[in-house]
């Protein structure tokens, strides 16, 4: 996630949507005062800044993983403690009010039911978790699946971000963007935890008609919003 001063950008990031090679896109060009979250996996991060508050319990809360287990992210206790993917409305919260209206917010989307696949085998390959079959992965209920509607839309189901880039376009959407935003851009992002499939097989096949019911079940808001259809 970032919110960056220098270019007027407040960036939402979503799961496997090439938001990890975004923010390494992104990181090097944002100011001393922008605010950039570490990235899961990142050892170490040269980019981060500026995400936790200064009070004394921030700091204790960055510092120590027994506290973060005990005081939830978005307690008012803390000051202001930003994170990798955090929802929009938790960002309006923490940034002036001035921030939060006059930046262009951005977020990428997928098809969830290829993003379910990618996140699977990113799991499964790219962790290296001990993970089921597909089939009972997606089924089980005590698998977190990745709807991320949650992170750029509101109770009403109302878009918190002025831009929503479809990651089958992304190239095309990035570019648009630092474009419009005299971003500096090569051309070329970085391949950052970059999906692990071994043998590309197209993301329907992993699909029966029980599975492929439960995607359109739960990504009910993002299928309704976008008009994602299966097989796209």
């Amino acid at each position: 996630m970032i919110v960056s001063h220098r270019y007027r950008l407040i960036f939402i990031k979503t799961h496997k949507t090439a938001g990890s090679s975004i923010e390494t896109a992104l990181g090097p060009l944002c100011g001393p005062d922008d605010i950039v979250t570490p990235m899961e996996l990142s050892d170490p991060e040269p980019y981060a800044r500026n995400y936790y508050g200064g009070s004394w319990i921030d700091r204790a809360y960055g510092r120590h993983p027994l506290i973060r287990k005990i005081i939830r992210r978005d307690s008012p206790l803390l000051k202001g403690w930003y994170w990798e993917h955090m929802p929009a409305q938790r960002v309006r919260q923490l940034v002036p009010a001035g921030v939060w209206d006059s930046y262009h917010k951005v977020c990428v989307e997928r098809n969830p039911w290829d993003k379910v696949v990618s996140y699977y085998l990113w799991k499964l390959h790219g962790q290296e978790r001990d993970m089921p079959p597909f089939r009972e992965y997606v089924l089980k209920k005590f698998h977190r699946l990745p709807t991320d509607g949650g992170l750029y839309l509101d109770e009403g189901g109302h878009l918190l971000v002025d831009e929503v880039i479809q990651f089958r376009n992304l190239m095309t959407g990035f570019r648009n963007l630092t474009s419009r935003l005299q971003i500096p851009f090569d051309g070329d992002l970085p391949r950052e935890k970059a999906e692990k499939r071994p043998n590309r097989r197209p993301y329907p096949e992993y699909y029966d008609e029980e599975t492929k019911d439960k995607v359109a079940s739960l990504f009910r808001r993002e299928i309704e919003l976008f008009g994602y259809r299966f097989g796209d």
